[in-house]
């Protein structure tokens, strides 16, 4: 192998429930994924050790060097202290703070280690490599465990002053609402998120769908409702079910049109598990809602070019091409 052929990059997608690691070619071109689940508990460099164990056995089982290693990308939960590459107190994973970027660099030896949220990385990703080539203002929306964006205006990547500058899943979708995990009130995520569906279907059924009898209603007797549990009766056509995904559906336009309104996006690419298994319930029937919210141009809304491998080919688009914002941030030139 040519030494310009064996130079690589590592991707990393830190979630709330898996961990992802993968080996990228410079093009980038995914040569191999391990995904092994989210450390629940530990000290603040756990996670940190856990990525360097998974990236030792990549780059072994494929043959290469750690000496062609061109750095590492890392698109994480948040929020973020961006700046020092940390976690700080998130509200979807039991180890609240933690550090990336530090140990990272310790570890692999190499000063080229860029942390991101997951989906800041993930619109890079699609900027870079996906269906938003050549556009400039561009959203990506991830409906997963919890909801968030990455977005792009003018060409320019928003990170803000810590890295959050795209935390939508905590967009108030109803000021009175359900409280979020954050701790918020009437948040998108409370409602729509994969940790949040089974808690609004339960507080649906006590509020308002009480007085009848379902499918819905007969396994809330016998413990809670997952996300799959529910999208499966939606579609077996339970009624009541149906009537609560519609509800999730006016949700989702609202928080679109919220996002609308304030990026004014050409396109919007969707990911996240809840959003793409169940994109023919959950986001497509919402876009008939959107007139009632948006004042801005509807964009194209679309699912990612990459499924579940976004945040990895946004991570290693970190590293390939780093964003400009970034670099200014770590100090560094293009």
């Amino acid at each position: 192998m040519g030494s310009e052929l064996s130079k690589f990059v590592v991707a990393v997608d830190v979630g709330a429930t898996n961990l992802r690691a993968s080996i990228f070619t410079l093009d980038g071109g995914q040569l191999k994924t391990l995904t092994v689940r989210t450390p629940t508990e530990g000290h603040r460099d756990t996670i940190a050790e856990l990525i360097y164990e998974l990236v030792i056995k990549l780059v072994d089982d494929l043959g290469l060097s750690l000496k062609e290693l061109q750095g590492i990308g890392v698109g994480s939960i948040g929020p973020l202290n961006i700046r020092a590459g940390e976690v700080v107190n998130t509200p979807n994973l039991p180890i609240k703070n933690f550090r990336l970027r530090k140990p990272l660099i310790e570890l692999f030896n190499t000063s080229r280690v860029y942390v991101v949220n997951d989906c800041v990385a993930a619109v890079w990703g699609e900027r870079n490599f996906g269906l938003g080539i050549g556009v400039s203002n561009l959203v990506y929306l991830t409906i997963s465990t919890g909801v968030g964006a990455g977005v792009i205006v003018d060409g320019n990547l928003l990170l803000g002053k810590d890295g959050n500058a795209h935390e939508v899943g905590h967009l108030v979708v109803r000021y009175d609402g359900i409280r979020c995990g954050c701790g918020g009130i009437g948040h998108w995520e409370a409602y729509v998120s994969g940790n949040a569906i089974p808690k609004y279907v339960r507080y649906y059924v006590s509020t308002v769908g009480y007085r009848r009898r379902s499918r819905v209603s007969e396994l809330l007797d016998h413990g809670d409702v997952s996300p799959e549990e529910f999208f499966k009766l939606v579609r077996d056509g339970d009624e009541l079910a149906v009537e609560i995904c519609n509800t999730l559906c006016v949700i989702n336009a609202a928080g679109l049109a919220s996002v609308i309104n304030a990026y004014d996006p050409e396109l919007i690419s969707v990911g996240g598990s809840v959003a793409l298994n169940n994109y023919d319930l959950i986001i497509e029937p919402s876009t008939k809602y959107l007139s009632n919210y948006v004042i801005n141009r509807v964009p194209r809304i679309a699912p990612t070019a990459f499924g579940k491998d976004s945040v990895l080919v946004g991570a290693a688009s970190l590293v390939i091409n780093p964003p400009k914002e970034l670099l200014r941030i770590y100090g560094e030139s293009a």
